[in-house]
């Protein structure tokens, strides 16, 4: 029998048994053990539990009372995570979601399985968004897992403009709350944000998070943000108006912008600001990414250092044409203007009018 026969028939065989042990499984039968968890009960197989989890085998190998126990109770361990558990040990299918991946990864930490802890954390990973990167950042710190951990914290810091928007954040205990708002690395370009952020944050539980307004305040740079929405936000809050110390702070704070004498401030990583020169390609073909057939048409220049950086072009489009002009906006914004020909235009309008024909007809077969 050659090699690959061989490990062919293995495989049927470590199927087959898979199989056979997830019906007995299932149909309870030879079970000499249950596991109850949030008081469901769940019968399964020792021998399996031993083979995926060293927290399993050592107890029903210890000698202790724990080996003749027909039931064991796992506490502090949802019952939905203990399914989707077995499921994994007598399947090898383990699904995970956004809202029980991390149930499901205490529950694997407890039980020494770190394939599927494993699993969980890349799950995390490859899932990680605004709105839920703050609670994987602080889960991952409590259980100790630190690439996790990292990864989360980068994202929270270089998205924090987007993230400070998001109900997950207003969840956060005061501490937390003060050690981002400390920090330099807040990829932010305004600190109004920040602001928003405690005003936001204080008045979601206002009754026993107002104590806390003032040691938030001093962590935000009053200086820094724009005197309209210092005014705007007292007159907005009443936490705030209600607070003779908060208007003493916000007061201190305008006085020292009308007469710029505020101490020279750090700023945070997303203020940090480089003039740069910015050239973007004229061709009456259209301008393409920087992988295509344009690549050097598009580029910025950055007069301090004297370097040259290519940036993504705008997406190549028939209708586009020739660029004519553009101009940059008091807020960065690039405003481009282009110019096609005649042959072109009649294209992306015979283009539309075919969009156009498709949803009405779309429409009618609705109706």
């Amino acid at each position: 029998m050659d090699h690959r026969t061989e490990e062919k028939r293995k495989q049927r065989h470590s199927l087959t048994l898979l199989e056979q042990v997830k019906r007995m499984k299932e149909s309870s039968e030879i079970v000499d053990v249950v596991l109850v968890a949030e008081g469901e009960k769940f019968p399964c197989h020792k021998v399996v539990l031993a083979a995926f989890s060293s927290y399993f085998k050592a107890m029903f190998t210890c000698g202790l009372v724990e080996c003749t126990q027909r039931e064991v109770v796992l506490y502090d361990i949802s019952a939905e995570s203990v399914s989707v558990i077995l499921n994994y040990m007598y399947s090898a299918d383990l699904h995970l979601t956004n809202q029980n991946v991390q149930t499901v990864a205490l529950a694997s930490y407890f039980m020494q399985m770190e394939d599927v802890f494993s699993l969980c954390q890349k799950y995390m990973m490859d899932h990680m968004d605004a709105s839920n990167c703050v609670g994987i950042y602080y889960f991952a710190n409590h259980i100790g897992a630190e690439d996790l951990c990292d990864q989360a914290k980068k994202y929270l810091y270089q998205h924090f403009a987007e993230v400070s928007l998001q109900e997950e954040i207003l969840e956060i205990e005061v501490q937390q709350l003060l050690t981002l708002i400390k920090s330099d690395d807040l990829n932010v370009s305004r600190e109004e944000s920040i602001l928003d952020l405690v005003i936001r944050w204080v008045n979601h539980s206002r009754k026993s998070r107002a104590e806390h307004l003032i040691k938030l305040l001093k962590e935000v740079r009053l200086v820094l943000v724009s005197p309209s929405f210092l005014m705007e936000a007292r007159k907005r809050n009443t936490v705030i108006l209600c607070n003779s110390e908060c208007n003493d702070m916000f007061e201190e704070a305008l006085k020292s912008i009308k007469l710029a004498t505020h101490p020279s401030l750090s700023l945070r990583y997303g203020m940090e600001t480089t003039d740069l020169l910015l050239c973007i390609g004229n061709n009456s073909l259209g301008i393409r990414s920087r992988h295509g057939s344009y690549a050097d048409a598009s580029f910025c220049y950055a007069p301090a250092t004297q370097k040259t950086y290519f940036i993504s072009s705008p997406k190549y489009g028939e209708g586009l044409g020739s660029v004519c002009s553009g101009v940059v906006t008091e807020n960065n914004d690039i405003i481009v203007a282009g110019e096609a020909s005649a042959a072109k235009m009649s294209r992306q309008k015979n283009r539309n009018i075919e969009i156009y024909r498709w949803i009405c007809l779309t429409m009618s077969r609705i109706d």
